[in-house]
């Protein structure tokens, strides 16, 4: 077995592990949000999210400038994620492959951003250490792993707004580690800077923070360099953009009915459901850290970079914290922040940690079993989930015509709960919105129906419990 861990190059890992991410891709359908960014933004009317919408008012996209138009109602009517949702309506107004495509490559990007942010080495010194721990890092940490990576709209929202704000923290960091070297920073990363700003709340606010760091820390080394002020400029444009959109008031007044009142209620279940669950999934990253304070601290500077990054991925908990809701899946940043100060720190002992997993043969292989049953589980589950809706398809078209036409709920196994946790599709998903529901006054099921040319549809009554 230490045999065929020799042999296997980090490229064959990652190519491998590439391939489950892109069938896990074509598995997932189109659902919940995606089906309302399928149509223009309904700014005068509740929007397009929200239950008992009219559907007679909802126009598909079906041009750019739909999308323009959608996202200028959206900007000013429920959000201003206006770089994310711009995403979102393209990819939902064609084929899907081309998503499917498109976000394995985002995907890839992110791994060997963090490697470059975190270690500031050159690729070809990339290594199945470093590879590993970033794929098993989001694998295992990252929160509602199916929403924030491979589900369309969490997608756009989470893994590729936190691309583009590690892509713009990358010249800053490879600077920050090589003080002396030039770099020639391109015009378009200030168009990168701009949007990093204006991508997500927690990720964008943390990504500020960062910055001001490396800020801080070039004008006390006498290397403030234009380029690093123009791109904080840029990126706090981008923030004030995403953060001043008239749709954030006007979205907390649609739903506030639904939102427990500012104070410790709010503090309590933001706390209860978003920041402690989070927090102890990602816990595991911190030992690299632990270790480095422990056995290496090699120097203040890598000290500082480390403690930089930690520090981002805690405030950006903090700052959902205060938010009038705190979703997992809003702990994603988090996740990605702190691994790459899990990966300044394995740089610092990667000696070490190599020598003791050489001789632990026997723990790396349960672990690769366990991995390996765990990524077959999602496949399955996936699996099902899309022949279910496929087999849902068929019934619509067989009763077309039909005033209501009634169909199964999705069915989970009653085991992937237990054993995947949110790494694929769950029961709390499903019933948030990932499925329709057993009344037709739903937006999923309106929408759904606008979608399909249907007059009213349900699922059958009964509770989303696993199948027996």
């Amino acid at each position: 077995m230490k045999n065929f861990f020799e042999r296997l190059s980090w490229q064959m890992i990652f190519v491998a592990y590439l391939a489950i991410f892109f069938l896990r891709n074509l598995l997932t359908p189109n659902v919940a949000d995606d089906l309302s960014y399928k149509f223009i933004w309904d700014g005068a009317g509740k929007g397009n999210l929200i239950n008992g919408i009219d559907p007679n008012r909802l126009q598909p996209v079906e041009s750019f400038a739909d999308i323009l138009n959608s996202q200028w109602q959206h900007y000013f009517s429920w959000g201003g994620r206006t770089v994310a949702h711009t995403l979102v309506q393209f990819f939902v107004w064609q084929d899907k492959i081309f998503f499917d495509v498109a976000n394995v490559f985002v995907f890839a990007a992110l791994v060997l951003l963090l490697f470059k942010v975190g270690t500031g080495l050159p690729l070809r010194e990339m290594n199945k250490s470093y590879l590993l721990l970033i794929l098993a890092g989001i694998y295992f940490c990252a929160p509602s792993l199916t929403i924030t990576t491979i589900w369309l709209t969490g997608t756009c929202n989470y893994l590729w707004m936190c691309t583009l704000e590690i892509l713009f923290l990358l010249p800053f960091a490879l600077a920050y580690r090589n003080p002396k070297k030039s770099f020639l920073i391109p015009t378009s990363s200030f168009l990168i800077a701009f949007l990093a700003g204006w991508s997500s709340e927690p990720g964008a606010a943390v990504t500020i923070f960062v910055t001001f760091i490396f800020l801080i820390h070039f004008r006390q080394e006498k290397n403030l360099q234009p380029w690093m002020k123009i791109g904080f400029i840029f990126l706090l444009v981008g923030f004030a953009i995403l953060m001043l959109a008239p749709g954030n008031l006007h979205r907390a007044e649609l739903i506030s009915d639904h939102l427990p009142p500012f104070g410790l209620q709010m503090l309590r279940a933001n706390f209860v459901g978003g920041f402690l669950p989070v927090l102890l999934r990602e816990a595991i990253l911190f030992v690299p850290i632990i270790f480095y304070f422990v056995k290496a601290k090699t120097s203040p500077e890598v000290t500082k970079f480390i403690l930089t990054f930690a520090a981002a991925s805690i405030l950006s908990l903090l700052v959902m914290m205060f938010a009038p809701m705190f979703p997992e899946r809003a702990g994603f940043p988090s996740t990605i922040f702190l691994l790459v100060a899990s990966l300044a720190a394995l740089k610092e002992i990667l000696p070490t940690v190599e020598k003791f997993f050489s001789r632990q043969i026997k723990i790396v292989t349960i672990f690769a079993i366990v991995w390996s049953m765990s990524l077959i589980g999602c496949l399955y589950v996936e699996y099902s989930f899309h022949n279910q809706i496929a087999e849902r398809i068929k019934i619509v078209a067989a009763h077309k015509n039909d005033d209501l036409i009634v169909v199964p709920p999705i069915k989970l196994p009653d085991w992937s709960e237990t054993l995947l946790g949110s790494r694929t599709w769950d029961r709390l998903t499903l019933l948030l919105g990932g499925d329709l529901k057993n009344y037709d006054s739903n937006n999923r099921n309106i929408l759904f129906c606008r979608c399909y040319g249907l007059k009213k549809i349900v699922t059958e009554k009964m509770l989303y419990l696993p199948s027996r």
